[in-house]
């Protein structure tokens, strides 16, 4: 089983409501691994800067009672690495990045 005791865990309207004054955030130095679990099954891991926009796009991904588990990092390379990670762990349904034998890889 995954441990997610280090991520924050949201439902989508709770996601959009912490952080919609990012709406008009431009650039940041921070950045979001999310995991999106829907009755209790991982459907999508990604990676972003800007979480509200994020959200905002997945609708179609994310329904109001989905479960949105958060944690922030400075260093992109490292968000990068773990949502590799994570996708190969966890296999979601609407990833198909690096879930596939033989995908070129991101990081040797």
């Amino acid at each position: 089983m995954v441990q997610l005791r280090e991520f924050r865990q949201y439902r989508r309207g709770e996601v959009l409501h912490q952080y919609r004054s990012w709406r008009y955030v431009k650039e940041n130095r921070s950045y979001f691994l999310y995991l999106i679990f829907d009755s209790g099954t991982c459907v999508y891991v990604g990676e972003t800067s800007n979480i509200f926009w994020r959200v905002i796009k997945h609708k179609d991904k994310c329904s109001d009672g989905a479960v949105i588990y958060l944690q922030e990092y400075q260093d992109k390379e490292e968000v990068l690495k773990l949502e590799k990670h994570y996708i190969r762990m966890l296999k979601p349904k609407f990833n198909n990045r690096y879930c596939q034998p033989h995908q070129l890889e991101l990081f040797q």
